[in-house]
């Protein structure tokens, strides 16, 4: 594939920060489209899940989306799924979520 010279120069110039943070917000879009296609489900059923609109799911689904913490984990309720797994060094206690968000009282 040719690839148009002007824009290779551009794509140089992009911070390393910004690729990366591109490059996660691919992979959280389509760990989100191996989750939904496991399930059988649709960015349709996706949106009814999560009270949103079919147009900003496909928005989402992108892949720049600029995803908050709030969104992923909606997200992984609403699939049943985890999106993310957060790396924890040996040794480091590692707190059981569902006990932990069960003990906590609400309000």
């Amino acid at each position: 594939m040719m690839r148009n010279k002007l824009l290779e120069e551009r794509r140089k110039k992009v911070k390393t920060e910004i690729r990366q943070q591109v490059a996660l917000s691919f992979k959280i879009v389509d760990r989100v489209h191996d989750i939904l296609q496991e399930k059988g489900l649709k960015q349709k059923d996706l949106a009814l899940r999560l009270g949103k609109s079919e147009a900003e799911i496909s928005k989402w689904m992108r892949g720049t989306h600029n995803f908050t913490i709030e969104t992923i984990s909606s997200m992984e309720a609403a699939l049943g799924a985890p999106i993310l797994e957060i790396y924890h060094p040996k040794g480091y206690p590692v707190p059981d979520l569902e006990s932990t968000i069960a003990a906590e009282p609400l309000g």
